[in-house]
């Protein structure tokens, strides 16, 4: 039981490139077969809530059954943003209209800045802490993504109109949400940088 929690990480991390694919797939397929793409969406959105759902069990387990180790708290790190941003690129090359690009961009963006810091502090032994806002910045965009997954399959499967103007709006929110927290945090590592050793 043990080790449960970091084959949960390992799924995790395993369906970053599965989501992609599929979302790149399901925008293929928009051309030859439409109900074959919006089940493909729904599938990719499933599957993302599901990796996603992990990175809070995964901590649960390995606190419960007292299994935290340097690795796992590592990989847990990795996994998130090996799932977002999989899910991020292939969306922002096939399906997602310029204004939500931009979010993603902005959010792909300070990831690698504060990726690149954080390697180039810990060379030197310090430790760039993650913040608070990093945190709520992660869970907007992981339910920004599965919020437009959902609103794509919504849309092709021809939903209700409330469920799909629901699900795209709750995206855009979303997605421009992770991208000002995304500005926010990466200030607030900037200042901490500033603050001497």
């Amino acid at each position: 039981m043990s080790s449960l929690p970091l084959l949960l990480t390992l799924f995790r991390i395993a369906m970053g490139p599965v989501v992609a694919a599929l979302i790149l797939w399901a925008a293929e397929s928009l051309y030859s077969d439409r109900l074959l793409a919006g089940f493909i969406f729904a599938l990719a959105a499933i599957l993302f809530v599901i990796a996603a759902l992990t990175d809070w069990l995964d901590g649960y387990l390995a606190r419960k059954f007292d299994a935290v180790t340097p690795l796992g708290a590592a990989l847990d790190h990795c996994a998130d943003k090996v799932l977002v941003t999989c899910a991020l690129l292939a969306l922002a090359y096939a399906a997602l209209p310029l204004h939500l690009t931009a979010a993603a961009v902005l959010i792909l963006g300070r990831d690698v800045l504060i990726a690149g810091l954080r390697e180039g502090l810990s060379a030197s032994g310090r430790i760039l802490p993650v913040s608070p806002i990093g945190k709520w910045k992660a869970a907007a965009e992981m339910a920004g993504v599965a919020s437009f997954l959902a609103y794509q399959s919504a849309a092709i499967l021809v939903a209700p109109d409330g469920t799909v103007l629901g699900l795209d709006w709750a995206a855009r929110i979303l997605l421009w949400g992770a991208a000002a927290l995304a500005v926010v945090s990466g200030a607030q590592y900037a200042l901490a940088l500033r603050k001497p050793a």
